[in-house]
């Protein structure tokens, strides 16, 4: 069977084209180089059961490419039929952290999450403890955070200890953007609140976190970047600049972490979310809901191991 189609550089840049030839798998992974920009995307996807026998990628003077892929598997049957997972999800209460939540509820894992409004996590418990198969008010536990605060961080992990033990999965998805504007036109307070909460919140989530699964040797950690993690746009330079900083910073861990762990930066794509909105206006309606993106995210996370250590994932 051979399949052609389009894997997506940027929201913004267009598309790189592909086409696979294939037999008998169901779940595909190939990284992509592009040798004029010296950088290298990994992307996982969903196919039709066969086996593949080949990948190739058009040339052409913009783009010169080489791949590889490898099968790893039915991601649907594997975490349907795999263990039970403790996931430390944060920015909770909202988006794609509170779908996420709820998508793996649903399928029976634990819940560890946190946001900053108490008001919103109070509401958010009891619809997470609705749609948690089976029905539990106890199974999870989520706390007030701010986790641009290197001591709130450090609170909360040691009350994750004492109440949950260490996290199998950390998904650091905790974000903010600024309002559109020109670099020069943005106040630096809110340059600063992007800086604070989508960077550091995530180094401070790592800082306390690591070493509790570093006494493990086992854990996933994905950070959530973005495709203006790998490219740049108008108006929203704080954004972009922290989400390069996440493709970094998560990049330069991976090679710190022992066999295994793994960390990656996952792209989670364009999703209708509020801080879509925020940039996009009435036309992020056009895009796929975060319902609708959970349960190919939940799919991926899942079966992430540590052959994944490093790499830059796309959903």
């Amino acid at each position: 069977m051979a399949i052609a189609g389009t894997t997506p550089s940027s929201p913004f840049l267009g598309h790189v084209p592909f086409h696979i030839v294939m037999g008998k798998s169901s779940f595909a992974q190939f990284t992509h180089h592009s040798l004029f920009r010296g950088s290298k995307t990994t992307v996982k996807v969903l196919l039709p059961l066969g086996k593949f026998t080949s990948i190739w990628f058009p040339q052409s003077q913009r783009f010169r490419q080489r791949s590889r892929i490898h099968a790893t598997g039915n991601p649907s049957m594997r975490s349907a039929g795999g263990a039970i997972r403790t996931l430390l999800i944060t920015g909770v209460s909202r988006g794609l952290g509170k779908a996420l939540a709820l998508e793996l509820a649903k399928r029976g894992h634990y819940i560890i999450g946190c946001a900053r409004s108490q008001d919103k996590l109070n509401a958010f418990q009891t619809e997470l403890a609705s749609s948690t198969n089976p029905p539990s008010e106890n199974k999870h536990l989520l706390m007030s955070v701010d986790v641009s605060l290197n001591s709130s961080v450090e609170e909360f992990a040691r009350a994750v200890m004492e109440k949950k033990g260490v996290p199998d999965i950390i998904v650091n998805c905790a974000g903010t953007i600024n309002r559109n504007n020109k670099l020069w036109e943005v106040p630096a307070e809110e340059f600063d609140s992007v800086i604070d909460t989508n960077l550091k919140g995530t180094a401070n989530v790592l800082r306390y976190f690591i070493p509790l699964m570093l006494e493990k040797k086992q854990g996933v950690i994905v950070n959530m970047s973005s495709g203006w993690g790998r490219s740049g746009a108008a108006q929203v330079a704080p954004y972009c600049a922290s989400k390069w900083a996440i493709e970094g910073l998560t990049a330069s861990v991976a090679k710190e972490l022992p066999p295994g762990m793994a960390a990656v930066a996952l792209n989670p794509g364009v999703i209708y979310t509020d801080m879509l909105q925020s940039c996009f206006g009435n036309s992020a309606s056009l895009y796929q809901t975060p319902e609708s993106w959970a349960p190919k995210a939940a799919n991926m996370i899942l079966n992430l191991t540590m052959a994944d250590n490093g790499a830059s994932l796309s959903v």
